[in-house]
């Protein structure tokens, strides 16, 4: 632009000089003719007041001539006849040419004066010629042009010279000025670029004169404008990115032509493809293909479409929601992907826990409202109604433990914490659990046998720890054969209490131990329920073991029994020690 503008300003100026330059030098070509015509003007005008008395024109034309040399006019003065002929000259040369053909003489014979400039055929020499008719004559004065054309070639070179030095002059005046006017426009270009690039935070310094103060000034209220409603819709993006990220659901965009416009993390998880990228297309497994389908689906029939899909890989639940993104110019598609699996199952599990607690419920009562519809039908032996007192008091002894198991696990599953909880010995709560299975031991000839640590402490409440133990040994004594044993030992293991509970009982197959730990599971029903188990010991005893930040592991084979065992954290008491 700099160039440019100085290019111009050049060529407009050097322009002017030339017309300038040319019109002067024509002006004083004119005046200087003009001059010359004034001197001829004069001679000829004192030659034709004695033309009356001229006698001798060789004579007259001489002594004119040499009064003008005196006078400092070198003119040379002809006089000729009607006829074309030379009949004085100053010169004092005898000219038999005939003069007629002149253009001075015939534009004098037509107009009375005549003019012309050339060089002389008589005397070789260039002449500004005059000619006036006056009578039988023709009177012509001739300047020689020879100091004319030296003056005008003298002012042509200083004309010239001088219009040089002037172009030099506007070339180095027009410089400055454009570089005084450039170089805050060019300031503000290369502001308005790297706004334009994307560096919001750049402003205009510096001062300013006159319209490009005011220009600065806007520039950079338009930058402030700028910067601010980027900076607050890069906000809004990341709040909105930070949502969509944080989200369990995933979400997922794309085109009409299948490219990925945006997914969040959860999307990449659910979708099973860590690796996705904005940009990929969604293929590589049927699940992305099926996702692909419904987005197609979704962008071809213009409207939402909500589906459930089952039988997808580890046994997972999605429901999903598809609708077009109407904000987008061409084709495109939202989905939402959300994981069910969990909420299905617990939607299961919880249907199958009050069937199970109605029909643990429904079953005692039966036998209860069946044993008084006996008792008042007639009357009884003793007997008779002692047996039924009996089962009354089995059924209603069952309905207590139950609704007391029931009130135990809802207390645990909703405790974050225990604050209760206190340093217990291990071997201590293993010993009264023992002993209250005693009577249970002798009933199924079971035998006990325990080897614990007396120094094992770890942060319990203490009926919670027996409670906890207390399931499974009485599990291992009800649930064991004839004659058979139950080994419990405790040992330290770094900073972990290990309780293992063994019995050579029954022994458990593989396939339950998935739902080992569920509410109403038994893995024989029948044998459960003939010794009175409520199906809810071991759910207990997990969920006390989370409690109290510990894990449980079981190990069992069919015929051959069942272990159990238990890793809880030392309390930090026994740390110490």
């Amino acid at each position: 632009m700099k160039k440019r503008m100085m290019l111009c300003n050049i060529i407009i100026i050097v322009v002017g000089f030339v017309a300038a330059f040319l019109t002067a030098t024509l002006l004083v070509q004119n005046q200087y003719e003009r001059e010359f015509t004034r001197q001829l003007d004069t001679a000829l005008a004192v030659l034709s007041t004695q033309i009356e008395d001229l006698e001798d024109p060789e004579k007259e034309a001489s002594a004119l001539g040499e009064a003008l040399q005196e006078a400092g006019l070198p003119i040379r003065i002809t006089i000729l006849d009607e006829e074309g002929n030379v009949l004085g000259d100053s010169e004092g040369r005898e000219i038999t040419e005939n003069h007629a053909d002149r253009p001075e003489i015939l534009q004098a014979r037509e107009e009375g004066v005549g003019y012309d400039m050339r060089k002389s055929n008589s005397v070789g020499t260039q002449y500004y010629y005059e000619a006036r008719h006056v009578g039988q004559y023709y009177l012509r004065a001739a300047l020689p042009t020879g100091a004319l054309e030296e003056t005008i070639q003298q002012m042509w070179m200083d004309a010239g010279l001088g219009m040089l030095f002037g172009i030099v002059m506007v070339c180095m005046a027009s410089s400055i000025f454009v570089t005084w006017i450039s170089e805050p426009v060019k300031r503000m270009s290369v502001a308005a670029r790297r706004l334009a690039d994307g560096e919001f935070s750049i402003r205009v310094e510096g001062k300013f004169s006159y319209e490009f103060a005011e220009l600065a000034q806007a520039f950079n209220q338009m930058a402030d404008s700028t910067e601010h409603a980027v900076s607050l819709l890069k906000t809004k993006q990341e709040q909105l990115e930070g949502v969509l990220q944080g989200m369990n659901d995933g979400v997922l965009a794309v085109d009409e032509g299948g490219e990925v416009l945006f997914l969040n993390q959860s999307a990449r998880k659910l979708l099973h493809c860590p690796s996705m990228q904005v940009g990929d297309h969604l293929e590589g497994s049927l699940l992305l293909t099926k996702v692909s389908a419904l987005l197609q689906e979704t962008i071809c029939a213009g409207k939402p479409i909500n589906d459930e899909w089952i039988n997808l890989p580890e046994d997972k639940r999605y429901t999903v929601y598809a609708a077009p993104m109407e904000a987008r110019p061409t084709g495109s598609a939202l989905v939402v992907l959300s994981d069910v699996t969990h909420m299905r199952k617990m939607e299961q599990m919880r249907s199958e826990f009050v069937s199970n607690v109605t029909h643990e419920l429904k079953t005692p009562l039966t036998s209860i409202r069946g044993s008084i519809e006996l008792l008042k039908s007639a009357d009884r032996d003793e007997e008779t109604r002692r047996y039924f007192y009996d089962v009354l008091d089995i059924e209603t002894d069952r309905l207590t433990h139950l609704i007391d198991d029931l009130l135990v696990l809802s207390q645990i599953e909703n405790a974050k914490d225990d604050p209760s909880m206190r340093p217990c010995n291990v071997k201590e709560a293993l010993e009264a659990c023992v002993e209250r299975a005693k009577s249970l031991g002798q009933e199924n000839h079971v035998r006990m046998h325990i080897d614990a640590d007396p120094e094992l402490y770890v942060a319990c409440t203490p009926t919670r720890l027996q409670q906890l133990f207390g399931n499974l040994i009485d599990n291992a004594v009800k649930y064991n054969v004839k004659d058979g044993s139950v080994f419990i030992t405790a040992q330290r293991q770094r900073q972990t209490a290990v309780v293992r509970v063994k019995d050579t009982g029954i022994g458990i197959a593989k396939e339950h131990f998935p739902r080992l730990f569920e509410r109403f599971y038994r893995v024989d029903t029948s044998r459960s329920r003939e010794i009175g188990g409520t199906g809810l010991g071991l759910s207990i005893v997990k969920h006390l073991v989370a409690l109290y930040g510990g894990e449980i592991g079981v190990e069992s084979e069919p015929g051959k029994g069942t272990a159990f065992t238990i890793c809880l954290p030392l309390a930090p008491k026994e740390k110490e020690k």
